[in-house]
């Protein structure tokens, strides 16, 4: 017995809900954050090693490049909080309907962009 059913392959035309969008993003926060952590541990280690160590993560951050870095370590990080408080609040049983799963990823997604705007200039 062959089941036909539609098989939609163009990606483009489907919409997705902002809940989606949210999990989807907190995965992708998270590798990002994987491969941040060795980044971050050693700026740490050469910054704390001797003055010449500092003065070298210093130039560093001069540039633009490792300045955005940094950027998205940290966006990737706020957002990968703002999104596993959503998650915890879900499993003590909030935001679980469609509506209110939807305005809460919206929400998150709103302070994430803000917050990330804060980091940038900060950085900048």
């Amino acid at each position: 017995m062959k089941k036909q059913r539609p098989v939609n392959l163009d990606l483009t035309t489907i919409k997705m809900h902002p809940a989606a969008n949210a999990s989807i993003l907190h995965r992708i926060s998270g590798v990002i954050m994987v491969f941040a952590i060795g980044i971050l541990l050693f700026t740490l280690s050469t910054s704390l090693s001797s003055a010449e160590g500092f003065a070298q993560i210093q130039g560093y951050l001069d540039s633009f490049f490792f300045t955005f870095i940094i950027f998205g370590c940290l966006s990737a990080l706020t957002f990968h909080i703002l999104a596993g408080v959503r998650h915890l609040l879900m499993d003590l049983g909030h935001f679980e309907e469609l509506a209110s799963g939807n305005a809460s990823a919206k929400l998150i997604m709103v302070i994430w962009l803000a917050v990330s705007a804060v980091i940038g200039v900060w950085l900048w």
